[in-house]
């Protein structure tokens, strides 16, 4: 297929897939009805991640991190980081969505649990089982960063005999 005038990567896939939505009964999906605007009572889970978690008396215990859904699509898990500063030695805990309760609070939504940062502290830390592209990335990147280290300190240890060799030479009377 020759590349069209003016496309990109995006509209070279928007093409593919309607190619295989034409493509006949074959590959044909259940009908279903699209919606256009976003429903009365539903939130977009961009608004939930990084959202700050607080106890009943409106203190700050921690973020949101992540929702779990299942096949179903509905929201089972929240992930919520407690500690650490900036995400650095954060712990991830996971609570049943049904645990928490929400607020709006000068136009703005507040996401409450009814427990204190320790209780949090104290709890079990959640296991992801799935990893996403962004989890392999960073295990590929930190691989890369130690083998770059290893082969840091192999070089520095090579320059430092080189030295210590050319030291000694130079300390050698000429013959």
């Amino acid at each position: 297929m020759g590349k069209l005038k003016g496309s990109t990567p995006m509209r070279a896939a928007i093409f593919a897939v309607a190619m295989i939505a034409l493509a006949g009964p074959a590959c044909a999906q259940p009908a279903t009805a699209f919606i256009s605007t976003q429903p009365s009572g539903e939130w977009r889970a961009n608004n939930f991640i990084g959202k700050p978690v607080v106890n009943a008396s409106g203190e700050k215990i921690g973020d949101v991190n992540d929702l779990l859904f299942d096949k179903t699509g509905k929201i089972m898990t929240v992930v919520i980081g407690v500690g650490g500063f900036l995400g650095l030695g954060e712990k991830q805990v996971g609570m049943g969505y049904d645990s928490l309760t929400y607020t709006e609070k000068d136009g703005d939504r507040v996401i409450m649990v009814p427990l204190t940062k320790e209780a949090l502290m104290d709890a079990p830390p959640f296991v992801y089982t799935e990893k996403t592209a962004l989890d392999r990335m960073r295990e590929k990147a930190g691989e890369m960063a130690q083998r770059a280290g290893e082969k840091a300190s192999e070089l520095t240890d090579s320059a430092k005999k080189k030295i210590e060799e050319y030291r000694n030479q130079e300390q050698k009377p000429s013959q």
